[in-house]
C-alpha cells in the first residue's frame, strides 16, 4: 500500500528542510504572495484502455485505499472515457490520453508513486509521450502588480494603434530542456478566471522518446516520472516565483 499522503509530506519537508540550510537565501526568489490553487499532474500520451481504468481497479492493486475507493465520485465510465475523483486524486482517461491530479501539495508524492505503479504494472501499454506538469493560481494582490506582469511579458508599446487598452489575455512559452533530455519546457500564463488580479501561471516538463535508450517507451517513462518528479516540481515553482518577482518589480509607481 502506498504511504498516506499526510505520511509523504511530513518526510518529505524534513528532507527538503535539510537540502536548503545549504543554500543561501540571496539564490531563492523571494516567496509568492498568496498562492489560491497548486496543481500537479502527470500526463501520458498513448493508446489506452480507459475502462479498466476504475477506483476498484486502483485499490485492488494496492494503489489507493479501499475506503477511498469506496467513497470516490465516479463520473463516468465508458470505452472511450473514465473519469473520477478519490478523496486528493483526480484521474481522466481518453483512449490516447491519461491524467492523473491533486490539488493537495501534500500528495503530490503519492501522485507520482500511483503513476509509476500503475505503469508498472501495464508495462505493455503503448505511450509516446510525457508531461510533467504544474499550474499555479497567483494572487498578486492588487490591479498594479497584475498590470505588472501583463507589462513585462507583453510591453504595451507594439500595439500602440493597433487595440484600444491592449492587456494580456495569454501567452505560451516554448523553450528547450537543459538537462539534455528529449523533449521541451512550456511556460502559460494568463489571468485567473476564478479570481481578481491572479495569474494562472502553469509549466509543462514535456518528455519524449529517447532513441539512445533500449526498451520501450512506458519503462522510460516510468523511470523519468520516479527520478525526475520531486526536481521537475521544485523547479517550476522556482520559475514561477522568479516570474511573479520580476512582475512585482514591474509594478507602475
Amino acid at each position: 500500500m502506498l504511504p498516506h499522503c499526510k505520511q509523504w509530506y511530513v518526510k518529505a519537508k524534513r528532507m527538503a528542510m535539510t537540502k536548503e540550510t545549504a543554500v543561501s537565501t540571496k539564490l531563492r526568489p523571494m516567496p509568492l504572495p498568496k498562492v489560491h490553487e497548486d496543481q500537479f499532474a502527470i500526463v501520458l500520451r498513448g493508446n489506452f484502455n480507459p475502462a479498466i481504468f476504475q477506483p476498484a481497479w486502483f485499490a485492488a492493486k494496492g494503489l489507493i485505499r479501499e475506503s477511498e475507493a469506496t467513497a470516490a465520485a465516479i463520473e463516468m465510465v465508458h470505452p472511450e472515457l473514465a473519469q473520477f475523483r478519490a478523496g486528493w486524486l483526480q484521474v481522466s482517461v481518453t483512449r490516447d490520453r491519461f491524467v492523473a491530479t491533486t490539488e493537495d501539495p501534500a500528495c503530490q508524492g503519492p501522485l507520482r508513486d500511483l503513476v509509476v505503479g500503475t505503469f508498472e504494472l501495464l508495462e505493455q501499454t503503448p505511450t509516446t509521450a510525457l508531461g510533467l506538469n504544474r499550474a499555479m493560481q497567483v494572487d498578486l494582490l492588487d490591479d498594479g502588480a497584475w498590470h505588472g506582469l501583463g507589462h513585462l511579458i507583453v510591453p504595451k508599446e507594439p500595439w500602440a494603434n493597433i487595440l484600444e487598452k491592449p492587456g494580456l489575455r495569454a501567452v505560451l512559452m516554448e523553450g528547450e530542456r537543459t538537462d539534455r533530455v528529449p523533449g521541451r519546457r512550456f511556460f502559460r500564463v494568463e489571468p485567473s478566471l476564478k479570481h481578481a488580479h491572479t495569474a494562472f501561471v502553469e509549466v509543462n516538463c514535456e518528455y519524449w522518446p529517447d532513441q539512445k535508450v533500449s526498451g520501450d517507451n512506458t519503462s522510460y517513462f516510468v523511470g523519468r516520472i520516479r527520478t525526475d518528479w520531486d526536481r521537475v516540481m521544485r523547479e517550476a515553482r522556482a520559475g514561477i516565483e522568479a516570474l511573479i518577482e520580476r512582475a512585482t518589480k514591474e509594478k507602475p509607481k
